[in-house]
């Protein structure tokens, strides 16, 4: 017996061996979409690729819209006059950039565009995060930067029975500002500043939520998002903080979309693997002073871009990586997905030979095939059955 139970355990212990210092010949997991085309292309040094878009019209055509912004120098006055956004789809496309809120309208499926009509004047910020329908209105929320300290989203609602180019038809809440995040949440020894931004509207079951990205302490702490109610009787926007709570990615800005086929909320979303720099992987990148954005912590890792489901808009289940870059200086984030019959159509912000994982040199696109097909069912059996 004791012959035996010696074999055993030198046979585990040449297992776990194995494992431990030739882990490739057991990781063989495939993303979803690894394989992707390239949107766009943006090989100046001086601008970037922010986050894009995407939507699918009712005649199956996809227009993407990606946003090239300066890279150093960040300011209002820059972005607003040397910036361009390049609306395009297969048969071309335009340009347009300001920081006002603006509207545009396309007769032709996005071949024309009229000339923009100014909604509401400001320094407003968001990239292509989740909107919601409910009671003929459509709800999104953005960042108000012009504020100062006091800085926070407001919720904005147009009202689709009107006329949505006249700016009659459209509300803006107040402005609500970062409540802080509670220190133990926070690492002890960072003397880094906390906000929020990039704010999702949800519509769970008649009631309007808002899920916003959380950078406790730059990124030092992850999938952590900040939740709001919004209240709106018709006459006045009302939207306060609710509560934070785990988000799956909630480091960096996600994205919600509700499909209403399975009757599920889908995101996509950036997991990190080693939040507070217990690897030194950042220390070549240093040297090269590509990583000044946030990158002493590891919680700015950008490589994996994954899909999640639920339905409150709360709890996630994965349902797998759509992409994963190869470097820390590469990524695929800032995604925004779109239902395109069975799959899900995907626009990622991609840093693939740019000098950091934030300013991001290309848009692609990617296509997560029977996208439903990876959800488990969620809701419980009836009793008494």
């Amino acid at each position: 017996m004791l012959g035996n139970r010696r074999q055993f355990i030198g046979a585990v212990s040449a297992v776990i061996g194995t494992a431990a210092f030739h882990p490739s010949k057991l990781i063989a997991a495939e993303p979803l979409a690894q394989k992707y085309t390239e949107v766009f292309h943006n090989p100046d040094p001086e601008y970037y690729v922010e986050g894009p878009g995407l939507v699918r019209l009712a005649d199956g055509t996809l227009v993407a819209v990606v946003p090239i912004v300066p890279r150093n120098e960040w300011s209002a006055e820059r972005r607003a006059t040397r910036s361009v956004t390049h609306i395009l789809h297969s048969k071309g496309g335009t340009k347009v950039r300001n920081d006002d809120l603006l509207l545009l309208r396309s007769k032709d499926g996005g071949k024309t565009w009229s000339e923009p009509v100014t909604l509401f004047k400001g320094h407003f910020w968001n990239c292509h995060t989740g909107m919601a329908v409910r009671d003929n209105h459509l709800y999104w929320a953005l960042d108000d930067l012009s504020l100062g300290s006091k800085r926070g989203p407001r919720a904005v609602a147009g009202d689709l029975s009107g006329d949505l180019m006249d700016p009659k038809s459209w509300r803006l809440s107040e402005p609500v500002p970062f409540p802080g995040v509670p220190e133990p949440l926070t690492h002890p020894d960072l003397k880094l500043t906390s906000q929020y931004l990039e704010p999702n509207v949800l519509n769970v079951r008649g009631k309007l939520r808002v899920l916003m990205t959380v950078k406790p302490k730059r990124q030092s702490t992850a999938s952590l998002c900040a939740v709001l109610d919004l209240n709106d009787d018709q006459k006045k926007l009302d939207l306060k903080f609710k509560q934070f709570h785990p988000m799956a990615g909630g480091q960096l800005k996600f994205c919600v979309l509700w499909d209403e086929v399975s009757q599920m909320f889908w995101a996509t979303a950036n997991l990190v693997v080693d939040s507070q720099g217990a690897f030194d992987w950042w220390a070549e990148g240093e040297k090269r002073g590509n990583f000044s954005y946030s990158s002493a912590m590891g919680g700015n890792d950008r490589r994996f871009l994954m899909l999640f489901y639920g339905i409150d808009g709360l709890n996630w289940m994965p349902a797998g990586c759509i992409a994963q870059a190869g470097k820390i200086s590469q990524s695929f984030m800032y995604a925004r997905p779109a239902v395109d019959g069975d799959d899900l159509a995907i626009i990622a912000r991609s840093s693939v030979n740019a000098p950091n994982q934030h300013d991001a040199d290309y848009a692609t696109f990617h296509r997560v095939r029977d996208f439903r097909k990876l959800a488990l069912k969620l809701t419980p059996e009836p009793e008494g059955k």
